[in-house]
């Protein structure tokens, strides 16, 4: 098998997935409208963002289900199943009634879906990473694994893309009332896609020549958490770094563009849109750098770019009206993230051999993109609320988790990019 279709059947199932994560936070404002009372718009955004966060805190226990299912049954068979139980997730949102004619019980069923969300998400983007690392020559592992690593800009970017046709094609009417539906009932022929080319993969080498040699772990779980829980620790503090970044430019900023910037839904989107699907060459070229300069360097240069430029750009934001130079601005603000997420993956799967390393590397990654990415929307709105500065959040919650990743990046994230990965 192809090293080139091993990563383009890898990538095009986590797009989707992505794709899926993301129509969520790309339709936020009007989530908040149908699924929470009327009469306290801001109560609403917190509401919706909440539910947001509700698919990051189950993602350690995907990450601990199939983590462990993929170290002890495969590589293939585990992120195949996280696919199929995200797409028809999303898709059953997409079949949800509105608080107007459910109430409550609306609101509980995209939660409970949500969380479905991510579950599933817990286990397919370790999955995914390991699979391409442990196909990938040394040297390029990086680079290879960086194609994975640029799905979510370019999930966001379609779902954003995806609701500004909608809703180009549909009056507004229309689309308040059935066509914020389309964007969640797509992911079921995208998911019919990503199977299909996923049946396709063989088993990885390595997990294949453990599995021959009667090698593997018997309790993953528990062998990673008592092996290896100093590099749990530092990839959490390593991933949460990345977290607040990706979620402060990638959902919160959704909830700036409408209500603090006073662009429509549908402008947010397409702003959003085009700044993330422009990222895939950034994506990939910080990951062939990864291999170069190595994956700490590179992991440091995004947070740092993050901390000297979110606070100015999204005070740069707050009264700009030109949609090219709004474009511009967010486009710097993901691209923070471009350089911390391209590698991060690589970086994390490295500190672990192969016998736990779907496990060590999807606990880690999932516990700091869960707890700390998932809230970031509500936690930084909720500060900006209550100091009545939208951007108090960004200084006092995104700026201190990412100033101590950034001390546990430079002290204790050992460098990866020569380790031989076949132990």
């Amino acid at each position: 098998m192809s090293l080139r279709f091993v990563v383009a059947a890898s990538t095009v199932g986590t797009l989707i997935e992505w794709y899926d994560f993301f129509a969520y936070a790309s339709l936020s404002p009007i989530i908040a409208s149908l699924f929470f009372p009327k009469g306290n718009p801001a109560a609403a955004i917190i509401g919706t963002w909440l539910v947001f966060a509700t698919g990051f805190v189950v993602r350690p226990i995907g990450a601990l289900v199939f983590g462990h299912l993929g170290d002890r049954i495969g590589r293939k068979s585990t992120f195949l199943a996280t696919l199929i139980l995200m797409g028809l997730s999303t898709t059953g949102i997409g079949l949800l009634p509105t608080y107007a004619q459910a109430g409550l019980a609306a609101t509980a069923l995209l939660a409970a879906l949500r969380m479905v969300q991510g579950i599933a998400l817990g286990g397919e983007y370790g999955g995914a990473v390991t699979y391409a690392l442990e196909y990938a020559p040394s040297g390029r592992r990086a680079f290879y694994v960086g194609f994975i690593s640029a799905t979510p800009p370019l999930g966001l970017g379609l779902s954003s893309l995806t609701v500004v046709l909608s809703s180009m094609l549909l009056t507004a009417q229309e689309f308040a009332a059935w066509g914020w539906r389309v964007p969640f009932l797509l992911a079921l022929a995208l998911t019919a896609l990503g199977a299909y080319l996923r049946l396709k993969l063989a088993e990885t080498p390595l997990f294949g020549a453990l599995k021959e040699k009667g090698a593997v772990s018997k309790i993953p779980i528990v062998e990673a958490f008592a092996k290896y829980w100093k590099w749990i620790l530092v990839g959490i503090a390593v991933a949460a770094g990345h977290a607040v970044l990706a979620y402060t430019s990638t959902a919160y900023i959704f909830t700036f563009l409408t209500q603090v910037a006073r662009w429509t839904s549908v402008e947010a989107n397409i702003i959003v849109g085009t700044a993330a699907v422009l990222q895939l060459p950034l994506y990939i070229f910080a990951a062939w750098l990864g291999d170069r300069l190595g994956r700490r360097l590179i992991y440091v240069i995004g947070l740092v770019i993050g901390i000297a430029t979110y606070y100015p750009i999204y005070l740069f934001l707050s009264s700009l009206r030109d949609l090219a130079a709004a474009v511009l601005a967010v486009f710097v603000l993901i691209g923070a993230t471009a350089f911390t997420f391209s590698i991060l993956g690589t970086a994390l799967a490295e500190l672990f051999p192969t016998r736990v390393r779907y496990t060590g590397m999807s606990i880690a990654f999932n516990i700091g993109i869960g707890f700390f990415g998932g809230f970031t929307p509500s936690i930084v709105g909720a500060i900006g609320l209550a100091l009545h500065n939208p951007l108090a959040g960004v200084a006092l919650y995104t700026y201190v988790v990412a100033i101590v990743a950034l001390a546990v990046a430079i002290l204790a994230l050992p460098e990866t990019k020569n380790v031989d990965i076949s132990a």
